[in-house]
């Protein structure tokens, strides 16, 4: 209840002056160092390579996943576009128009110029899938499951980034969330029931559970499954654009099995991957490559995988990891050389409500084992902080932040729950460090092109 009336104290004074929070990286921790502040990682900008490119010009593809929300909302942002605006003036650029609008969603595609971009629908198999409900004989079908679309970011003549940003809401909302929930939303299509509430409670309910939490419920059930193997989907499909076989060549809408068995025929090379994830879209990200590391076979996805880095801002592991106890036992990740384990790199706004940091979560799990009466709990020393990071398949690198603003300047214990929780790619300094990495804690400068701008550009 305190949560409640706090989020509602925030929405009522969310027009008043407030002191900005410089950001502020409280700690930087690896998993496998018993030492604070000891933590680092590649960074995009040098994750990028040259392979396969006579012009030698080095490219990193980024695989974007988001998280709970209406990400295709036409009356904000489109997904990833402050990330990418980021990024760009981090380098001195400036994106122009609508240059990063969404192929997808539920956007005026006819005002839209559609050169600037490209996309792709991932479908279900060759038939729709089915689901039952609780009235009998009554069940709800879903084919198209994921739209994709790419956007190049050219840095200068040697770098460019390729973004493929992954949307999957819509689709789920209208086949499954729409008709649970649906009648309660506060919408044109159906705002009876929302109508009789307060402005404020009607709000909050939208953006808390209608839209919110509600994804969390359908994605902890049998759509879970669904929802990876979509999200699997369009990362064959992303490989083998990357590869040179466009989404053009593929089609408007393939189905996530012919995406991946064309993608194991073709075998495309491809430059880096790396992958950022927001919030619910971390799990996902998590569980799908955790299924693929322990599959026992080799497909594109673990050549994707290999050697990448994770950026999850706002992760949901430990909380979504509830959901996992079971009574069979972990299943080891395959045995990858060390140099090729991909990096999971944990951003955490401290004053998040939904946020909880993944090393002391896997720290607290261990301290938390049963063990047999007269014994105690193994140290959490080195070796096991290793066994635990090579049975998962991931490096870990846990990054503490502060950013989010108080709602108003005379109330600093309270801060902009919203803030914390979805708007880390709104900070600059944050862009910079996860496109310069880090050594022993600190950002890494040396070489980095996001931090050899002239002065005359930072002012």
């Amino acid at each position: 209840m305190r949560i409640l009336s706090a989020l509602i104290a925030f929405i009522l004074l969310n027009g008043c002056a407030a002191s900005k929070t410089e950001l502020k990286i409280m700690q930087m921790n690896a998993l496998a160092s018993e030492q604070p502040d000891d933590g680092g990682f590649r960074g995009l900008e040098f994750l990028a390579d040259t392979i396969h490119r006579e012009d030698q010009k080095a490219r990193l593809n980024i695989f974007y996943l988001h998280g709970i929300g209406r990400t295709e909302n036409p009356e904000e942002a489109p997904l990833a576009r402050t990330f990418l605006e980021g990024v760009a003036n981090a380098y001195g650029l400036e994106i122009e128009g609508n240059t990063l609008d969404s192929q997808c969603g539920i956007v005026d595609n006819e005002a839209m110029d559609l050169r600037k971009g490209s996309r792709i629908e991932i479908s279900a198999a060759e038939q729709p899938i089915t689901y039952q409900t609780i009235i009998p004989n009554a069940p709800l079908k879903l084919d198209r499951l994921v739209c994709m679309d790419k956007q190049t970011l050219s840095v200068t003549d040697e770098l460019e980034f390729v973004v493929y940003r992954i949307f999957w809401d819509e689709f789920f909302w209208e086949g499954l969330q729409y008709a649970h929930v649906g009648q309660d939303v506060n919408s044109e299509r159906s705002g009876v029931l929302a109508g009789l509430r307060r402005k404020y409670n009607r709000r909050l309910k939208d953006e808390m559970v209608n839209y919110g939490f509600s994804d969390a419920v359908m994605y902890l059930g049998p759509a879970g499954q669904d929802i990876r193997n979509a999200i699997q989907g369009a990362m064959c499909s992303a490989g083998l654009d990357a590869g040179g076989f466009q989404f053009e060549l593929q089609g408007e809408r393939v189905s996530a099995a012919r995406a991946c068995e064309v993608a194991e025929r073709q075998n495309p090379q491809t430059n880096q991957f790396a992958f950022v994830s927001e919030s619910l879209g971390s799990k996902i990200t998590f569980d799908l490559m955790r299924e693929n590391l322990t599959d026992e076979q080799e497909t594109i996805i673990d050549r994707m995988i290999a050697g990448s880095e994770i950026y999850m801002l706002a992760n949901q592991l430990a909380l979504l990891s509830l959901s996992d106890i079971s009574n069979e036992p972990v299943k080891p990740a395959n045995n990858a050389p060390y140099q090729s384990r991909p990096r999971i790199v944990a951003l955490s706004e401290i004053n998040d409500f939904l946020t909880y940091e993944v090393n002391p979560f896997i720290e607290n799990l261990w301290q938390s084992q049963s063990v047999p009466e007269g014994q105690s709990v193994p140290p959490f020393n080195s070796e096991a902080r290793e066994n635990i990071s090579r049975i998962l398949g991931f490096d870990f690198v846990d990054i503490r932040l502060e950013f989010a603003d108080p709602i108003i300047s005379i109330v600093n214990d309270f801060v902009d729950p919203l803030q914390a929780h979805s708007k880390h790619v709104a900070e600059p300094e944050l862009i910079e460090l996860m496109l310069c990495g880090a050594v022993n804690g600190q950002m890494s400068e040396e070489n980095c092109l996001a931090k050899q701008r002239p002065e005359s550009e930072d002012n």
